[in-house]
């Protein structure tokens, strides 16, 4: 059994702790009880220390000029980090209404600057939380427990929060309080809207908002009256002659009429001292426009050397495209465009240029050279009525190498710029024809499809010539020539 004891006097415990255990006092505790109601009590008598502290410190806030409760004025420097306090009450009192009071931070009493809540689920402005010390007890928790019973069971105090416990922001107060009426406190302004607009612009942008002068450092004077101000300020400031003499602002234009004479000898000295400097700028002018002639020379040889050297790239330009079109392709895919159809038909039609020639192209690097013959008013049965198509095996620098007669199936096509309806024709070499055997010329005869498209089909709408171009494609099979050629001995 542990041993009991009698509380007899009030005066073993802090005040305020004995106003919610006056009841208790007449009774017996067991030790550990009483243990935990003089740590209680003195926990409480802490905090209204730490309190009262915080009253000191907001009502040294408040002592100071209303505007320094404003964000740009914080941001500055002008108000101490430890006296931020919240937002006045009057900016969310528009029409008569009252705050309602959970908007109010419980420290400095006014809107919530940067609400936080704690884990016990009560609220504070940032900073206001921040200035408590860790150890002491959150208020709220303690009034509502109050408020439950006159009396606190030791147990209780267990889940009294203390403000060394984390916190997160409250975006949903936040969130709330932006989309509240406000309304500007500046005298002279009749700006209303949204809190969150006066928060992140008007608040810093106002034209009404109070500066300090930088002359006389005088405070409260609205920033659209500053200049007007700065006219009639009673701080002195230099003469605009630069006579030596400090003078108020409302009485330079008489200082200027009544020192005329002195004034009139400061200027002749000025106009004096230019005509000396003059002599050293008209050398310098001097210097500067034998440079300028240098310069304007060296940029006339220059022009002349671009000019040379444009005429000379233009033309080298101008082979840009024909040379990159006429590269030729080594893996027996080859297409043709023939630009300038129309004109090409004509010629064919007159007889002035019955055929073309296509740029070889070849197997490999080291395979079959080749290329395409056009007759584009066709040829032998198809003259006339008909576009002709030949493919033509020339004679190349490494025929030596390679398989004699030519045995690759070859393919021959007119393409529709669609892209749904080629023109196809394709055939296998015969190994008899002249065609297909070692080139002993520069080329062999052409062998391929004289009946290759109707000039009835060509002249009717459709898509294989747009743009008055044409396009023509050949694809050599290429398969079994990547072996060594038969012909070759190592």
């Amino acid at each position: 059994m542990s041993q009991q004891y009698c509380l007899v006097s009030s005066v073993e415990f802090p005040s305020a702790r004995y106003r919610h255990c006056s009841n208790a006092c007449r009774a017996t505790l067991d030790l550990r009880g009483l243990l935990l109601i003089l740590k209680e009590g003195e926990a409480r008598k802490r905090q209204e220390i730490i309190y009262e502290q915080a009253y000191v410190t907001r009502k040294m806030a408040d002592s100071m000029p209303s505007d320094f409760n404003e964000d740009q004025d914080s941001a500055s420097g002008s108000l101490p980090c430890d006296l931020q306090k919240g937002y006045a009450i009057e900016i969310l009192c528009l029409d008569g209404k009252s705050v309602p009071d959970h908007f109010k931070c419980p420290v400095c009493h006014l809107i919530f600057r940067d609400p936080i809540q704690r884990m016990c689920g009560h609220r504070f402005c940032k900073n206001c939380f921040e200035g408590l010390p860790q150890d002491s007890i959150c208020e709220k928790c303690l009034e509502d427990v109050s408020n439950e019973s006159d009396s606190i069971d030791p147990t209780i105090s267990m889940l009294i929060s203390k403000n060394e416990q984390p916190y997160t922001p409250d975006y949903y107060l936040r969130k709330e309080l932006d989309k509240h009426p406000a309304q500007c406190l500046y005298p002279g302004c009749s700006w209303k809207g949204k809190f969150k607009d006066y928060k992140q612009q008007h608040s810093r942008n106002c034209e009404w908002r109070p500066e300090v002068c930088d002359r006389c450092f005088e405070g409260k004077i609205p920033m659209c009256e500053m200049e007007n101000h700065k006219k009639d300020c009673p701080y002195p400031v230099d003469c605009p002659l630069n006579c030596g003499v400090k003078i108020s602002s409302k009485l330079v234009s008489n200082h200027l009429l009544e020192q005329l004479e002195e004034h009139m000898l400061i200027l002749k000295k000025n106009i004096e001292k230019c005509k000396n400097n003059s002599g050293n700028s008209e050398m310098g002018c001097q210097k500067f426009e034998k440079n300028f002639l240098k310069i304007d020379k060296l940029v006339g040889v220059f022009q002349s050397d671009l000019k040379k050297l444009t005429s000379t790239i233009q033309p080298l330009l101008s082979l840009k495209e024909p040379l990159l079109e006429n590269i030729p392709s080594y893996d027996g895919t080859f297409i043709w465009k023939l630009d300038d159809f129309e004109k090409r038909r004509k010629d064919a039609v007159k007889g002035t240029c019955p055929s073309l020639y296509s740029t070889p192209f070849y197997t490999s690097k080291y395979g079959y050279k080749m290329c395409l013959r056009l007759y584009l008013n066709g040829d032998g049965m198809g003259k006339g009525k008909y576009i002709s198509l030949f493919f033509v095996v020339m004679r190349g620098s490494y025929d030596a190498l390679l398989a004699w007669p030519f045995q690759q199936k070859v393919s021959l096509m007119m393409l529709d710029q669609s892209g749904t309806k080629h023109v196809i024709d394709s055939f296998r070499p015969d190994a008899k024809s002249t065609s297909f055997q070692r080139p002993e010329n520069k080329m062999n005869i052409a062998s391929g499809c004289p009946l290759f498209l109707s000039l009835d089909k060509l002249n009717s709408p459709n898509t294989y010539v747009k743009s008055n171009t044409a396009f023509f494609k050949v694809v050599v099979d290429t398969t079994g020539l990547e072996r060594m050629p038969v012909n070759f001995t190592p």
